[in-house]
């Protein structure tokens, strides 16, 4: 049963940053890399990742908790494939992921009511937890994947929006999907 702060801890866990995470399935598997030259390394606290070449920061649409990051060419257009890079900081140890992982899955499922909702667990390249979580609504044209790295009473999420269009327009063109690239910085995360 979700009690009154689990429901506020949910509210508050959604409007920072919209980070979610997954339900683990079965054992945690390496996390493949994508085949693409990297242009810029970013190194914040508390965390650093990095953006492959071919995608840059979107300044116009910088948020206050977190970084948002589109194909070079389309930065000047709003409804394109997005990642979001963000941090926050919970009330759980890495050895209560189950109880984050929960009360993030239970927002996804509830806030996306019509959305198709896999899982998966993983290992970043720095054998941090990875969790990944996909919500798919085929009434709209873009699906939403979420990559979670769990740290001790912190986060790391790059947040996926990608435009189907785009993500066969990148097959075609072979290269990284913006599924890929959010996979990639994921899994490439190291913590400071």
């Amino acid at each position: 049963m979700v009690t009154r702060a689990d429901r506020k801890r949910i509210g508050i866990m959604t409007a920072i940053a919209l980070m979610l995470c997954v339900t683990a399935v079965g054992s945690p598997v390496s996390v493949l890399q994508a085949e693409e030259q990297t242009v810029s390394q970013v190194s914040e606290e508390p965390g650093q990742y990095t953006v492959p070449d071919g995608w840059s920061e979107d300044t116009s649409a910088e948020t206050e908790t977190g970084k948002i990051y589109r194909y070079s060419e389309k930065l000047e257009e709003e409804a394109s494939s997005s990642v979001t890079c963000s941090y926050m900081t919970t009330n759980y140890m890495t050895t209560e992921y189950e109880q984050l992982r929960d009360m993030l899955t239970n927002d996804i499922v509830y806030s996306r009511v019509n959305a198709q909702i896999s899982t998966n667990a993983a290992y970043t390249d720095n054998k941090d937890y990875l969790y990944i979580l996909t919500a798919d609504d085929a009434s709209l044209d873009y699906r939403e994947i979420f990559y979670y790295v769990v740290g001790d009473l912190k986060c790391f999420c790059a947040a996926v929006k990608e435009y189907r269009s785009e993500a066969d327009e990148a097959r075609s063109a072979q290269r990284s999907t913006p599924e890929e690239v959010g996979k990639q910085i994921a899994a490439g995360f190291t913590w400071k």
